[in-house]
């Protein structure tokens, strides 16, 4: 749900999957908070000025992710998908997100 298809104007959410042994390659949302409610799965989240803060969440988990902070996301497993809520203060659901680069940072 975002602008795009429902006219919020400053919310969007999404269901989003990382595949086994899948990666959400590290990104920044340029000036908006985001919440993850993890539903299936356990990921490796790697974080802040060159990705070096790290916390592992499992399903049932709440992941808050504020705006402008780099960050990736690593499915654990070689077996199952990692199936999350997403919720943006933002209602431009994919746009003002930037790729991260940790070589360039550090």
């Amino acid at each position: 749900m975002s602008s795009k298809n429902v006219g919020t104007t400053k919310l969007s959410a999404n269901i989003a999957t990382i595949p086994p042994g899948g990666v959400a390659y590290a990104h920044i949302h340029v000036g908006f908070e985001l919440i993850l409610y993890i539903v299936e799965g356990q990921v490796r989240h790697e974080f802040g000025p060159g990705l070096k803060q790290v916390l592992e969440n499992e399903a049932g988990d709440f992941i808050f992710i504020k705006p402008d902070v780099p960050h990736g996301v690593f499915n654990l497993s070689n077996t199952e998908p990692v199936v999350a809520f997403v919720a943006r203060s933002s209602a431009d659901e994919w746009d003002n997100i930037i790729p991260y680069d940790q070589k360039q940072q550090d």
